[in-house]
């Protein structure tokens, strides 16, 4: 039994353990660098989404209920789980939102474009959404996020064939580390970017390490479509 201060220490140390720094945790599980940092020293978020708390336990090799607080412990419903109430509970919650609240949000089409502006402008459908979902994002402006399927295990298991990303498309280049959505040949895919503050080298890995990870020093050469703020999970 534990409560949220001593789950966050408890994170603190098991991240340790595992041989990470925030940076490189947050990144695994598909967050901003600065997520966990924020989350453990300073609170924000007051407690970790069921999906993050998801992905952080496998990282460091633990049950999500190992980094549960009691509150949260408390209020799970007694027996299987049921995928359909997260998606009847989202439904409700976007009906519930007053309509200046809510924001729709371009679904594209994931098949080759012969340029960044027609990909873009491929849309297939939209979701309406809650404003307050992009709060714990870099997004500047909201209108600059659009969805798209991954179709490919180029950055599993980070991120799996049939899961969605949310991507803002105001990035052109590589403005700093993070994971990207790049038009690869005819292919489109998600890599993870770093650059040296050594060298000035930019490094295009993959975190299947199927593939293998290729460089450049000019950011201007990296075909990004734009930089990944959420990803969601096919279950």
């Amino acid at each position: 039994m534990a409560d949220i201060e001593e789950i966050r220490k408890k994170i603190d140390s098991l991240i340790t353990q595992k041989g990470f720094n925030y940076r490189d945790a947050s990144l695994k599980i598909g967050r901003k660098d600065s997520y966990l940092q924020q989350y453990v020293k300073y609170g924000y978020p007051r407690r970790l989404k069921e999906i993050d708390r998801m992905r952080l336990a496998k990282l460091l090799g633990v049950d999500d209920t190992e980094i549960m607080d009691d509150e949260v412990i408390a209020s799970k419903t007694i027996g299987e789980p049921n995928s359909n109430l997260d998606a009847i509970s989202d439904i409700i919650k976007v009906a519930q939102t007053p309509l200046n609240d809510l924001v729709s949000v371009d679904v594209l089409n994931n098949k080759f474009a012969d340029s960044k502006q027609e990909f873009l402008a491929n849309t297939e459908g939209r979701h309406l959404l809650c404003r307050s979902i992009f709060e714990d994002t870099d997004v500047d402006d909201i209108k600059n996020v659009k969805i798209v399927k991954i179709t490919n295990d180029i950055m599993s298991p980070t991120i799996n064939p049939g899961d969605y990303v949310w991507f803002d498309c105001s990035y052109n280049y590589p403005e700093s580390d993070g994971l990207y959505l790049l038009q690869n040949g005819r292919n489109l895919c998600v890599k993870r970017i770093q650059t040296s503050p050594v060298s000035g080298e930019i490094e295009i890995g993959s975190d299947n390490q199927n593939y293998k990870p290729y460089h450049t020093n000019d950011k201007n050469a990296v075909p990004v479509l734009g930089k990944v703020v959420f990803v969601f999970h096919k279950l």
